[in-house]
């Protein structure tokens, strides 16, 4: 008799429902759950089930070759500083929690029930993501991973800067030339369930001003008033702190 493994142990456990609405979400009918169950399991469940971790690291050099591909294609006059730059822009942490928050994945975490915080977690968000194109990639093949990436991820045709990738460094150190304290960021509200919540956060610098940014994690919304807050006080007038 075949011994089961344990990854056929968690899946005898998991909702048809569960492993329906993730296959519509990624768009792949999975001819092996195997990949798709593995994709979302936390390693604070790893005694009933390997985590996505192998998955993870499979993943990131699957997008980092689809996302080079068509960097290389679609700019060709760009030179290695450009596409490096706009390589970083999309492949960073929050570019990738950015995209599980657009596509809700987060709500297919599979975690220890004593862990349900750790959903709300970018660098888990964005594990999870590299994760799941792994799994795309094994089950369906280097184009089914390639449609999934094109589909969901937004590529600018201007150059991003500093204030798209890194608003708050870029915050901080505009505060900091301009002897001004260290920004202050204050959670304003949290709403929605503990699946997809909802949070609100305010930005001010004293004898500045104040900002608001909204979104889907802690860091997305600090990120979102950062910017904000450039857009009004540092970058207004080529700098110059608006009146």
């Amino acid at each position: 008799m075949k011994k089961r493994s344990r990854t056929d142990a968690l899946a005898d456990s998991i909702d048809p429902q569960w492993v329906s609405s993730a296959q519509a979400v990624l768009g792949h009918q999975f001819a092996d759950q195997t990949f798709l169950i593995t994709a979302f399991t936390h390693a604070s469940l790893a005694k009933f089930s390997p985590s996505y971790e192998r998955l993870e690291f499979l993943g990131d050099r699957v997008l980092g070759l689809i996302l080079t591909d068509y960097l290389i294609g679609h700019f060709p006059k760009a030179d290695q500083g450009e596409l490096t730059k706009r390589y970083h822009d999309l492949s960073h942490e929050a570019a990738l929690a950015r995209v599980s928050q657009q596509l809700s994945l987060q709500k297919f975490i599979l975690h220890a029930p004593s862990q349900q915080e750790l959903i709300e977690l970018e660098s888990v968000q964005s594990d999870v993501v590299e994760a799941v194109i792994a799994a795309l990639y094994l089950d369906g093949g280097f184009e089914v991973a390639r449609q999934f990436i094109l589909a969901n991820w937004t590529i600018p045709e201007e150059l991003p800067t500093q204030s798209d990738t890194n608003p708050k460094s870029e915050l901080q150190e505009w505060a900091a030339t301009q002897k001004f304290e260290r920004p202050s960021y204050h959670l304003v509200e949290q709403i929605g369930s503990a699946h997809e919540p909802h949070f609100k956060i305010s930005v001010s610098i004293k004898g500045v001003g104040q900002c608001t940014g909204e979104g889907k994690s802690h860091k997305q919304a600090e990120r979102e008033a950062a910017r904000r807050f450039l857009r009004r006080f540092v970058h207004n007038d080529k700098g110059q702190i608006s009146a």
